[in-house]
């Protein structure tokens, strides 16, 4: 009888053993670090990265416009309501189960600022010692490229030389052996869903299940060299978003192109300018006056571009994909993005 119940629910059984183990393993980091991120996955995401690369259009975006045909699929009338809702649950747990073995898994490994010997806290002196160090770095290196420091930097509309320069950036990326990038081949595509990104506030995105980088070719070209970036440091297996952020940062401003270099500090200018403000209101106000005005005409152009997607939609998008991070150990949520500082702080 027991035999016949195994046989008539192997399945079912089969699935919960499976979401079991995954929720196992999650609970151990070191596990998840060792065979998982730096064994299983970076055999198994070089080979779907290969893979996908030579696809000149983005197949994870595809995917995505496909889910509803399959749903509608699998919702047969000629069934009964049970076998329709056991078939949905078959697929939507296949779909969890393909996600965390394909990338997902890497939301549980070591923290990144438990290799680096990263404190959690900072001190208010710490703060603005780095806000000064960016502004210098921002400030020489917006002076190199515009030759006079109240002119902003012009990017060219041929963005063509950027992402090369980005993904070189990004591929190159190397800090004592605990941040490398081994990929031999890069998957950095242009999104389907662009419009729909820049009204949900993004500017690019991960595919967890074909590992292509998404780039929202929307956003403005100040922020493009960072993004490519950003979405490259998931790739290679940092899902964590203040990560990504960290590698994004350190993989921009080390890059030998001037304008990657500058989207770089710019970026983290502005992360720890943000921070700065909530924490010292006057000592952000003396810091600010330093920065150069061409830096504050980049900042303020790339505000102005991103304004014009504003909606009454974004603040409940972003409110779902708050969720998602809270519901892959991003306790932070969506804030987890501005915890780069703790990182680059103490990095600096």
């Amino acid at each position: 009888m027991l035999k016949r119940f195994f046989l008539k629910n192997l399945r079912p059984l089969l699935f919960l053993f499976i979401v079991i183990f995954i929720e196992l393993i999650k609970l151990d980091s070191n596990i998840v670090e060792n065979f998982y991120s730096n064994l299983l996955y970076k055999k198994s995401s070089g080979l779907f990265i290969y893979i996908f690369s030579s696809i000149p259009f983005s197949v994870g975006d595809i995917l995505y416009l496909l889910v509803p045909f399959i749903i509608y699929l699998i919702v047969d009338k000629s069934n009964t309501r049970r076998k329709n809702l056991k078939n949905l649950l078959y697929f939507f747990t296949t779909v969890y189960i393909f996600f965390q073995v394909q990338w997902g898994l890497n939301y549980h490994r070591i923290p990144l600022k438990n290799k680096l010997a990263i404190q959690v806290n900072y001190s208010t002196n710490s703060l603005i010692k780095t806000t000064n160090l960016f502004i210098k770095k921002t400030n020489k290196i917006h002076l190199k490229i515009s030759k006079n420091d109240t002119l902003a930097v012009l990017f060219s509309d041929d963005n063509d030389e950027i992402y090369k320069a980005s993904i070189k950036a990004a591929k190159t990326i190397e800090n004592n052996t605990v941040i490398k990038n081994t990929m031999e081949h890069v998957s950095v595509k242009t999104s389907l869903f662009s419009t729909p990104l820049s009204y949900m506030g993004f500017g690019g995105y991960i595919n967890p299940f074909t590992l292509e980088a998404q780039i929202n070719r929307n956003i403005p070209a100040i922020q493009i060299p960072t993004t490519i970036c950003h979405e490259m440091a998931h790739q290679i297996g940092y899902s964590a978003e203040n990560e990504a952020n960290f590698i994004g940062i350190l993989a921009s401003v080390n890059s030998s192109n001037n304008l990657v270099k500058y989207s770089g500090n710019v970026l983290a200018l502005r992360y720890i300018l943000n921070e700065l403000y909530k924490d010292d209101k006057k000592s952000f106000d003396q810091l600010y006056l330093k920065i150069n005005k061409g830096v504050l005409k980049n900042i303020k152009q790339a505000e102005k571009e991103l304004k014009k997607y504003r909606n009454p939609f974004e603040p409940y998008l972003k409110k779902i994909y708050d969720g998602f991070l809270k519901a892959n150990n991003q306790t932070a949520g969506i804030k987890s993005y501005s915890l780069v500082v703790n990182l680059l702080v103490d990095y600096y």
